[in-house]
């Protein structure tokens, strides 16, 4: 298992998007939303919003390979602070 931190930076609304993603590969995500924003100026300017995962850095690094193709470059998702466990491959 590996504990790392997935940094997120775009628009608020496809940061659940990426959670789920990594959900969707059995990571377990442990992250606050960034809060809703409801005028014009506020929805287009970009949040960064950092997700603690616990899980398979394989299962972690297909998500993040799979969002970035999803979002073509509209918004960046980046592996940091990997700690691995004695099991895990790199």
């Amino acid at each position: 298992m590996a504990r790392t931190t997935v940094t997120y930076r775009g628009d608020p609304a496809q940061a659940t998007m990426l959670a789920q993603m990594l959900e969707n590969e059995g990571a377990t995500v442990t992250w606050e939303r960034p809060p809703e924003r409801r005028g014009v100026t506020e929805m287009a300017q970009a949040v960064v919003v950092n997700m603690v995962t616990e899980g398979s850095l394989t299962a972690i690094k297909v998500a993040v390979v799979k969002f970035r193709k999803h979002m073509h470059g509209r918004a960046e998702a980046t592996i940091e602070n990997v700690e691995l466990d004695d099991n895990e491959d790199q």
